[in-house]
C-alpha cells in the first residue's frame, strides 16, 4: 500500500516522522523557546559564551544543557546559530533499551556564520537548518554582539505605528501596540485622536505581518469611533 499511518499500533514513528508532526503543528515555524536564560550570550575577547535554552527548529528540538564557549571568527561579522545538520551521522553505544545505550548527538551544534544563512526545509529533503541566536560584530581581539531573542510563536508586544493625522490625545495612558502569539494577532490601544486622520476614524496603520491580502495591494487600518 502507498499510504500509511505512523502513529498506528506496532508501526515505528521515526525521527523524521515525529520531526514533520511538530514542525506541521506549529506552521512550520521556528525559534527559541521561553526556557533556561533564552540562549544568553556574553564575550570575554573572541570567545562567546552561550547560555542554556531550547529551540524548535523544523519540528526538533534543540537543547542547550550547560553553557557552550565558541571562538568567533576575528575581524567580520555575522551571527552566532544553532545549526540542525541531517549529513552528519549520531554516535551510538551500548544495546537499544539497555541502560548503557547512549546517543552523541553530532546533528545539532553551534556555528558562526558570516555569509548568508543556510535554511533547508529539512522536512521536504533539505539538510541544513541554521537558526540565528545573536549577531556579532568582531576586531582583532574582540567582539560584541546582540542576542536575537526570537521568542517561539510569539513576537512580544511592539509599537504600532499611528495613522496618518490620528495622534496622541495626551492621557495618562496613551499606546499602540501589538504582538503575534501562537497565529493570532493580538492588538491594544488607548488616548488616540484620529479625527484628523482620513474620514476621522482612522487611528493605526497595519504593518505589513497584520495586514490581509488584497487584490489592490492598498493599505489597511484599523479604526473605531469610540477612540476619536
Amino acid at each position: 500500500m502507498a499510504i500509511t499511518m505512523y502513529q498506528s499500533d506496532r508501526n515505528m514513528v521515526s525521527p523524521a516522522n515525529d520531526a514533520s508532526l511538530y514542525s506541521g503543528l506549529v506552521n512550520d515555524s521556528n525559534g527559541t523557546l521561553n526556557r533556561g536564560t533564552q540562549f544568553a550570550v556574553t564575550v570575554n575577547r573572541l570567545v562567546a559564551t552561550i547560555g542554556t535554552g531550547q529551540a524548535v527548529i523544523q519540528g526538533r528540538l534543540v537543547e542547550i544543557t550547560q553553557s557552550e564557549a565558541l571562538t568567533l571568527p576575528a575581524n567580520s561579522s555575522g551571527y552566532i546559530a544553532i545549526a540542525v545538520d541531517l549529513t552528519k551521522t549520531n554516535d551510538v553505544s551500548g544495546k537499544a533499551g539497555d541502560a548503557s545505550y547512549l546517543v552523541k548527538v553530532n546533528q545539532a551544534y553551534l556555528v558562526t556564520v558570516t555569509g548568508t544563512l543556510t535554511q533547508d526545509d529539512l522536512n521536504n529533503g533539505g539538510f541544513l537548518y541554521e537558526l540565528p541566536i545573536a549577531s556579532f560584530t568582531s576586531t582583532t581581539t574582540s567582539a560584541t554582539t546582540t542576542v536575537i531573542r526570537s521568542i517561539f510563536n510569539d513576537t512580544g508586544w511592539k509599537n504600532m505605528t499611528l495613522a496618518a493625522g490620528a495622534q496622541f490625545n495626551g492621557k495618562s495612558q496613551q499606546y499602540a501596540e501589538y504582538r503575534i502569539k501562537n497565529g493570532m494577532a493580538i492588538i491594544n490601544f488607548d488616548g488616540i485622536n484620529g479625527s484628523g486622520s482620513a474620514n476621522g476614524n482612522q487611528i493605526i496603520k497595519l504593518t505589513p505581518d497584520l495586514q490581509p491580502k488584497t487584490n489592490n495591494n492598498r493599505p489597511l487600518f484599523f479604526s473605531d469611533s469610540q477612540y476619536r
